[in-house]
């Protein structure tokens, strides 16, 4: 992490963004992205994300991690080669709705599920940060929505404003609570990231390891909701009793052993040897 760095060391940010559990909320982080079904239709057109999810994580992780966490240098330098793949992400979804990827409204939506999910991952598995360092560290990722492409007025000012955004934008696309819909295509994606592919990386361990971090993904998404997004994907609005009893209790041993994590457990850059090491 460069001193410089857009979150330095002395952030918020910097003890939150590299802790090992911030790994398990990428599927949720995911489904709400897909909810948009132009984003969805983005990634089925420009990614190989059905083929090889596990790439596209590593190559998000090492994205947000040289934008936020390198130096100036090579924080522009990542955030300019993000834009120029940005701008050949362009096309129509199935029912012909067109998507840009420079559409500061989808941008905004995609930063603002891994946001959300950060900010729910540590309300739960953390519990470290009080509400006024819960808003400095929502503060301290608007600094992110610039190198983005994400213009100022379509960030929220506060926490409260955004979560009121999250809140209004989820009804808005998965409609009726009591029955929420995607789109087909994003339900097909969805796939992947529910029941994702063994990573050949791990070689016999692969389909264990798979079948293990694939139901850990589908109960923490469960777990810190919301049941409309999980209904909408065909998940449990609820978790069953063992499994809640389960992840009650390892959202338990996480809090307790969070604030006793030596640093280098929670660099940022961990998540990236991490998922590097699952696409390799």
């Amino acid at each position: 992490m460069h001193p410089e760095a857009l979150l330095g060391p002395g952030t918020v940010a910097a003890g939150v963004l590299g802790h090992p559990a911030v790994l398990l909320g990428g599927a949720r982080a995911l489904l709400m992205q897909l909810a948009e079904a132009r984003v969805a239709a983005g990634v089925l057109d420009h990614s190989s994300f059905e083929e090889d999810p596990y790439r596209r994580l590593a190559q998000t992780f090492e994205v947000m991690n040289e934008i936020a966490f390198g130096s100036p240098e090579r924080s522009a330098r990542a955030a300019r080669a993000l834009a120029g793949v940005h701008r050949r992400v362009k096309g129509a979804a199935p029912d012909g709705r067109p998507y840009d990827a420079a559409d500061p409204e989808l941008a905004m939506w995609v930063h603002a599920t891994l946001v959300d999910t950060v900010l729910e991952i540590e309300r739960r598995y953390l519990g470290q940060l009080s509400q006024a360092a819960r808003g400095q560290l929502y503060g301290e990722m608007c600094l992110l929505a610039g190198p983005l492409g994400i213009p100022d007025w379509a960030v929220p000012p506060t926490l409260g404003d955004f979560e009121r955004y999250v809140s209004e934008r989820l009804a808005d696309l998965l409609g009726d609570p009591s029955n929420p819909v995607v789109a087909p295509w994003s339900l097909r994606i969805a796939r992947s990231v529910v029941d994702p592919q063994p990573p050949a990386r791990l070689g016999p361990l692969a389909p264990v390891v798979s079948r293990l971090g694939g139901a850990l993904a589908r109960w923490v998404t469960v777990d810190i909701g919301p049941p409309e997004l999980c209904r909408a994907y065909g998940l449990p609005g609820r978790l069953d009793p063992p499994a809640a009893r389960l992840l009650g209790t390892g959202a338990f041993a996480s809090k307790a052993a969070s604030p006793l994590m030596p640093p280098w457990l929670r660099r940022p850059s961990n998540l990236v040897a991490i998922t590097s090491y699952l696409a390799s």
